[in-house]
C-alpha cells in the first residue's frame, strides 16, 4: 500500500527538460543580445522555436523565466583543481575563471548584473547563493596549501580567493579590458606572494575579558 501511495516521481530528461533548457539558453541569449529592458517572452519564443502558449503556460513572466535561467546556469561551479602547490593551484583556477568569463557565461553576467535585473529579488539571491557555495569551494586551495606548509597558519581563506578573481571581475563589469591567459597569471602570482607574505594573516582578537592593559 506504502508503495501504491507515493506520488510518482517525473523522470528527468524527455521531450519537457529539452523544451527548458532551450527556452532558459533563449533567454539568456536575448538579454544579451537585446538588453533585459528589450527582452520579452515573445523573443524568447521565437528564438526558442517552443510555441508562446508553452512558455506562458510554464512561466509567469520574464523575471520568473529569467531568474530560473540563471540558477540553472550556475549549478556548475568551477572547481578548484589540485596541482599540489600553491602557486600553480592558484594560476590554474585564476585561468579557468577566465575562460569562463570570456564565454558566454562573462556575457551574461555583464548584461544582468548591468541591468536593472540586478535589482530582482530571484537574481539577487542567487549572488547570495553563488557567494555562499564558491567561496568555501574555492578556499581548499588555501586550505591544502596551510595544510602543506606553504601559507601561514591564520591565512583568511576567503580573502586570498577575493584578491585573486576581484580583478577579473573588475575587467569583465568596469573596464572592458581583456580577460586573457596572461591576467590570470599575473593575479595569480600577486596573490601568491602576497600570501607568502603573510598580508592575509588575521590574528585571533582579545578572548573576553581579558586584560585590557589599562
Amino acid at each position: 500500500m506504502a508503495e501504491q501511495e507515493q506520488t510518482p516521481q517525473r523522470r528527468p530528461g524527455g521531450r519537457s527538460a529539452r523544451i527548458q533548457q532551450a527556452v532558459f539558453a533563449a533567454v539568456l541569449k536575448e538579454v544579451v543580445a537585446q538588453g533585459y529592458a528589450k527582452a520579452t517572452l515573445g523573443a524568447v519564443a521565437e528564438r526558442s522555436g517552443v510555441h508562446r502558449t508553452t512558455i506562458y503556460r510554464r512561466w509567469s513572466d520574464l523575471d520568473t523565466l529569467l531568474v530560473e535561467a540563471l540558477r540553472d546556469r550556475s549549478g556548475h561551479p568551477v572547481v578548484p583543481r589540485d596541482t599540489g602547490a600553491l602557486a600553480t593551484d592558484l594560476a590554474a583556477y585564476a585561468q579557468d575563471i577566465v575562460e569562463v568569463l570570456a564565454a558566454d557565461t562573462g556575457r551574461i553576467i555583464s548584461a544582468v548584473l548591468g541591468s536593472e535585473a540586478a535589482r530582482l529579488d530571484g537574481v539577487r539571491g542567487i549572488l547570495g547563493e553563488v557567494l555562499t557555495t564558491r567561496r568555501p569551494l574555492s578556499s581548499e586551495i588555501v586550505r591544502r596549501a596551510v595544510a602543506r606548509g606553504e601559507a601561514p597558519r591564520g591565512t583568511v581563506d576567503v580573502e586570498v580567493i577575493d584578491h585573486l578573481v576581484a580583478p577579473l571581475y573588475f575587467r569583465l563589469l568596469l573596464t572592458g579590458e581583456p580577460l586573457d591567459t596572461d591576467v590570470a597569471r599575473r593575479c595569480a602570482a600577486a596573490t601568491t606572494a602576497a600570501v607568502r607574505a603573510g598580508i592575509f594573516v588575521r590574528e585571533p582578537g582579545p578572548a573576553s575579558g581579558s586584560p585590557s592593559g589599562r
